[in-house]
């Protein structure tokens, strides 16, 4: 009898403490994000020399984890479209962010922008996405007053660039044009000299460009891709990776546009 009632007591007391943990790790934490915030913008501001402003902040703890992190956004005042990620500890420590590779893709996208202009005459906002790789050691090489051209001047054989691309065809005969285009961007891409890069393009069919809204042209690359995926008519995937000998040959095969045809799928 007396161990039941142990067991009785013992039962609820496991309950309740496992409850207080659960009330302490999401509720308690989350409450106080505003600590959070003002180590997160100290710290940036500190780090940089520069202002910034806090934005939306989550608190996490995956189960099994002995401390949670808080995830937050921050943004430059001197450039706010640019959006930064740091993660702070639950006791106030940051962690890490991630403001220097933000800063140096939005410049390397701006640059591409001249780029696509210059093969297709116009860009709308889904038009493209570029993704870039640094060295592992630009973090403590460079600082925020570099730029990704001081970057790629000195170390672009360390560097990766992901471009992704949507393309509306004019029409069902179209493709050979695009194809000449997308050859045009493979060898400005070869003449970078670059440790690796990628070319992933969609091609929309001709109703798409007829039927394509105001609404529509303002979508980021993704959200225009997740939307109009079953107007894609054709998807080109074609990478290069200067570590493998096989990947260098295979681009000093592509001599002219017809050469990417088997890269169409």
């Amino acid at each position: 009898m007396r161990k039941i009632l142990i067991f009785l007591l013992i039962v609820p007391i496991f309950f309740l403490l496992i409850i207080g943990l659960i009330i302490f790790d999401y509720i308690y934490f989350p409450l106080i994000s505003y600590k959070a915030e003002d180590v997160a913008e100290k710290f940036l501001e500190e780090k940089y020399n520069e202002d910034f402003t806090i934005g939306e902040s989550s608190f996490s703890k995956p189960l099994g984890d002995y401390f949670g992190t808080y995830q937050l956004y921050a943004y430059p005042v001197s450039n706010p479209t640019l959006t930064a990620r740091i993660s702070v500890t639950e006791d106030m420590e940051p962690l890490w962010d991630d403001y220097l590779d933000t800063k140096w893709r939005a410049e390397l996208n701006e640059q591409f922008s001249l780029i696509y202009k210059e093969l297709y005459g116009s860009m709308e906002n889904y038009s493209y996405m570029v993704n870039v790789s640094f060295p592992d050691d630009a973090d403590s090489k460079y600082t925020a007053a570099n730029t990704y051209d001081d970057i790629f001047k000195n170390d672009h054989n360390g560097i990766g660039n992901i471009v992704f691309a949507n393309v509306i065809l004019n029409s069902a005969n179209d493709l050979e044009d695009q194809l000449d285009k997308t050859f045009q961007l493979v060898q400005y891409l070869k003449e970078q000299d670059l440790k690796y890069f990628s070319v992933d393009i969609n091609f929309y069919n001709e109703k798409l460009g007829q039927a394509i809204s105001e609404q529509d042209k303002e979508l980021n690359y993704y959200e225009f891709t997740s939307k109009h995926l079953n107007a894609r008519e054709y998807f080109l995937d074609f990478s290069y990776d200067s570590r493998y000998v096989e990947s260098k040959s295979e681009l000093e095969q592509i001599k002219a546009a017809v050469d990417l045809k088997e890269y169409l799928h």
